[in-house]
């Protein structure tokens, strides 16, 4: 969003603001943000900024949620909207404080729901086939650390598409994680602080038996030789620069680490398989956060039309 010209009410008021922030010693960033989101919105509403009411307030972060950028991708991220209102309220709790208004209208602020959706950009069944057999070809790698590089991302990729592990989860995994003989891994979750049990299908258990065993010879020597993958804090950029390689040689959809995790609940409620199922798969504490995977996207209409819709070329129905 382009900065708009202020009118004189609001560039003073914002200036004492920034005073105040700079003799607290607090960091002053966010009034660009008040600056150039908040007060465009309101020059183009024409709305009085010591006159905004609560009603005015839940249009601001209607806004923030759904605006979109030039590709008609959701512009600010739930976190990001969150900030910017924060940033706002603060602002607001200033005009309080020095009595330029009575109230704050975004103290009691309803928190608009981000509509959840599955990315666009997830490789279909056959498409992720052929990523991972794409990985399997370690031998033309030109050279040792190479193929090297790509073994190890083709574990890494079987774990994740077996378990619908995250990122953060693969990272700390270390050999006494694995259960062998029950089939099973285990998951410490770092972005909801619980640990779950990851199940590893036939392939992927197999792929991780032979993995350890010739670990030593994998991993770079200067890794962490305790954890499974030898790295805790580069392993995600190290994966997602392979994958976009990959996905370009084989002129496939562009994608990162954390997208196995939505192809595996995607793929499997394609194959019929029972949502809560999915759910207890993928750790998910809200069958409502499982159910995303249940949108039909339009390959899938596609699909379903031509499969049943009794207007076919070529196919003439008898009458009965």
């Amino acid at each position: 969003t382009g900065e708009k010209k202020m009118n004189e009410e609001q560039e003073k008021l914002l200036s004492e603001y920034k005073d105040e922030l700079l003799l607290l010693g607090k960091d002053i960033t966010n009034i660009s943000t008040i600056k150039v989101i908040f007060f465009n919105f309101l020059n183009d509403k024409e709305i009085d900024l010591l006159r905004l009411k609560i009603g005015q307030a839940e249009q601001f972060q209607t806004y923030l949620v759904s605006l979109n950028n030039d590709k008609e991708q959701i512009r600010y991220s739930k976190n990001s909207v969150l900030n910017i209102i924060s940033y706002v309220k603060s602002f607001y709790n200033f005009l309080k404080r020095k009595k330029y208004i009575l109230t704050n209208p975004f103290n009691n602020l309803r928190r608009s729901r981000h509509s959840k959706s599955l990315p666009k950009n997830i490789l279909n069944e056959d498409d992720m086939n052929k990523l991972l057999t794409g990985f399997t070809d370690y031998m033309r790698g030109k050279n040792l650390r190479f193929k090297r590089r790509l073994y190890k991302a083709h574990v890494i990729c079987e774990l994740m598409y077996s378990t619908g592990a995250r990122i953060n989860e693969i990272v700390k995994l270390k050999e006494e994680d694995i259960d062998f003989k029950r089939g099973t891994v285990t998951l410490n979750d770092s972005k909801t602080k619980r640990i779950r049990t990851g199940i590893l299908n036939e392939y992927a258990l197999n792929v991780l038996k032979y993995y350890i065993e010739i670990k030593g010879m994998v991993l770079d020597i200067k890794g962490n030789i305790s954890l499974l993958f030898g790295s805790k804090y580069n392993l995600k950029i190290w994966l997602n620069e392979i994958l976009k390689e990959e996905c370009v040689r084989l002129k496939l959809t562009k994608i990162s680490s954390h997208y196995f995790r939505h192809a595996v609940g995607y793929h499997l409620l394609r194959s019929g398989c029972d949502i809560r199922y999915i759910q207890a798969i993928l750790g998910h504490k809200k069958l409502t956060t499982t159910a995303i995977y249940t949108k039909i996207d339009k390959e899938d209409l596609r699909n379903i039309l031509d499969k049943y819709h009794p207007r076919q070329f070529g196919v003439k129905k008898n009458d009965e």
